[in-house]
């Protein structure tokens, strides 16, 4: 399936319309509207770039509180996107993979607000069980997505080719796999983090702080892939 200028600017709701069409069909708030669109690429670049100007501020110390709280921002504009999408679209399949999605960001909101000093103090477990079991979730959620996307050629089947040639399935794995590397990139460096040892000559916090840099970025290119998509090729 190779998409044609035609195809973009007839045809907004294009891959997405392949796996789900918009929850009662075109009423209310729908993506053929600007407003909805902006708030779905802005709400996951808020995630990204939080999730980045977080990490970075652990690496000084005395910025716990600030950390906490740009993550916490990050993580409500991670579920902002997810329940944009949940009563957008329809389809059980997609939907229950979007509830998955959510589930996910509904854990990193918590395993935030667990890294919030106090928080952090009265049971760490919290913070760090909310992102490893977030990031699991979200990963193999965001996987499950872009197996789907690799099956939207004229065979049913899933395809690589298809998903390295076609524009719009390209664009649209960037997205779901820019949230998924990401995803992966917080549970191993939660994971090391929850072993340890965070101080003196064996300290693995360094290696830590740029494993979550990394997923930060992942998540941030997802995003940008996502506006990319929007505003510039015009579908969802």
């Amino acid at each position: 399936m190779t998409l044609t200028r035609g195809d973009v600017e007839n045809n907004p709701e294009h891959l997405e319309s392949l796996l789900g069409e918009y929850h009662d069909v075109r009423r209310g708030w729908h993506p053929d509207y600007q407003s909805w669109r902006i708030f779905h690429a802005l709400s996951f670049f808020i995630g990204g770039s939080t999730f980045i100007a977080g990490t970075v501020c652990l690496f000084f110390p005395g910025y716990d509180t600030l950390s906490a709280m740009l993550y916490i921002i990050g993580s409500l504009g991670f579920l902002a996107v997810d329940v944009q999408e949940f009563f957008t679209f329809s389809g059980g399949v997609l939907r229950a993979n979007i509830a998955m999605s959510m589930a996910g960001s509904t854990l990193y909101v918590i395993g935030s607000a667990g890294f919030l000093p106090a928080v952090f103090a009265w049971w760490s477990a919290v913070g760090i069980w909310g992102f490893i079991g977030g990031s699991a979730v979200i990963g193999v959620s965001q996987a499950i997505k872009t197996y789907r996307i690799g099956c939207t050629n004229t065979s049913g089947r899933f395809c690589l080719r298809h998903l390295l040639t076609d524009p719009d399935a390209c664009t649209a794995a960037g997205v779901e796999m820019g949230a998924c590397v990401g995803a992966w990139c917080f549970f191993f460096g939660t994971g090391l983090f929850n072993r340890g040892p965070l101080d003196g000559p064996e300290s693995v916090l360094r290696a830590v702080l740029w494993t979550w840099v990394a997923g930060s970025c992942f998540f941030t290119a997802g995003a940008l892939c996502l506006a990319y998509r929007h505003f510039r090729m015009n579908i969802v």
